[in-house]
C-alpha cells in the first residue's frame, strides 16, 4: 500500500514518468493480487495511468479467468472506465477464446459505449473469420467507426479470399 501511495503522489509535472511508474506497479500487483488491483483501478481517477493499470490487470486476469474479468468490467460504475476496459477485454480475450468473447459481447445490447469493444473484437477476428467480423462490424453504432471497421475487415478479407470480399463489397456498397 505504501508503494501505491508513493506512486499516486508522484509529481504530476512528468506525467509520462508517473504513468510508467503506476503502470509497472499495477503490472506487479496484478500478478500478486488481482482483487486488490481491481479495487485500485476502481478508485483511481480516469487518466492514462489508470488505463495502463487496467491493461496490465486485464492481461493477467484474462490469462487466468476471463469470465471473472468480464464480470468485473461489466460492473464498473464509471462509464469511461467501463468502455475502455471493455475494449481491452474484448481485444485480449478474443485472442484466446473468440467464441466466448462473442457471447460476452452479445450479452450487452449494441450501443455507442460498446462500439470500441466491438471494434477491437472485429479487428482481432477479421483475418480468421472475415464474414463473422463483417456481421459484428455492422452492429457498430457510430457510422464512421462502422465504416472504418468494415474497411479493415475487407482489407483482411481481400488477402484471404478477394473474390468473396469483392462480392460482399458490391452487394453492400451502400455501407460505404
Amino acid at each position: 500500500r505504501e508503494a501505491i501511495e508513493w506512486a499516486e503522489n508522484f509529481p504530476t509535472e512528468d506525467s509520462r514518468l508517473r504513468e510508467t511508474i503506476l503502470g509497472q506497479l499495477g503490472a506487479r500487483l496484478s500478478k500478486q493480487d488481482l482483487p486488490a488491483t481491481a479495487e485500485w483501478v476502481k478508485e483511481m481517477n480516469n487518466d492514462k495511468a489508470a488505463e495502463r493499470i487496467t491493461d496490465n490487470l486485464l492481461a493477467q486476469w484474462v490469462s487466468q479467468d476471463a469470465p471473472s474479468a468480464s464480470q468485473w468490467v461489466s460492473g464498473l460504475a464509471d462509464e469511461d472506465k467501463r468502455s475502455y476496459a471493455m475494449k481491452q477485454l474484448a481485444s485480449r480475450w478474443s485472442l484466446v477464446d473468440p467464441v466466448s468473447t462473442g457471447q460476452w459481447l452479445n450479452s450487452h445490447p449494441p450501443s455507442p459505449s460498446m462500439d470500441p469493444a466491438i471494434g477491437a473484437f472485429v479487428n482481432r477476428i477479421s483475418a480468421r473469420d472475415p464474414e463473422g467480423a463483417i456481421k459484428w462490424a455492422e452492429t457498430i453504432q457510430d457510422q464512421e467507426s462502422k465504416r472504418r471497421a468494415l474497411q479493415n475487415v475487407l482489407g483482411a478479407w481481400d488477402k484471404i479470399d478477394p473474390t468473396r470480399a469483392n462480392s460482399w463489397r458490391q452487394a453492400n456498397s451502400q455501407n460505404f
